[in-house]
């Protein structure tokens, strides 16, 4: 039979190993934004990521201007903003998507 001591020590090894699990689980969370216009028939997407809480090498590269020029966008019509959260957030990915003609 075990003791408390045991079930207590197993209890707090199996919270220390779930915490550590959970906490690599990819998050992604997102918000689109649209006019009453057709949604167009191109799409351009920019991307920026984020390694420990700092920009990467690039800089924010994820605005609208950016994402309508990679799809030779003039007239946007419907924005997707996406944030996409992977090892706890140590790694973070923010996506713009446009789309219009």
């Amino acid at each position: 039979m075990r003791t408390k001591k045991q079930i207590a020590r197993a209890a707090v090894i199996l919270t220390i190993a779930a915490t550590s699990l959970s906490s690599c689980i990819t998050l992604s969370e997102g918000a689109a934004i649209s006019s009453n216009q057709p949604i167009g028939q191109k799409m351009g997407e920019a991307k920026s990521t984020i390694f420990l809480f700092s920009w990467s090498s690039k800089g924010e590269q994820n605005n609208l201007r950016q994402a309508a020029e990679n799809g030779g966008i003039k007239n946007i019509t419907h924005v997707e903003y996406i944030n996409k959260s992977i090892f706890g957030g140590f790694v973070i990915e923010r996506t713009t998507r446009v789309y219009g003609d």
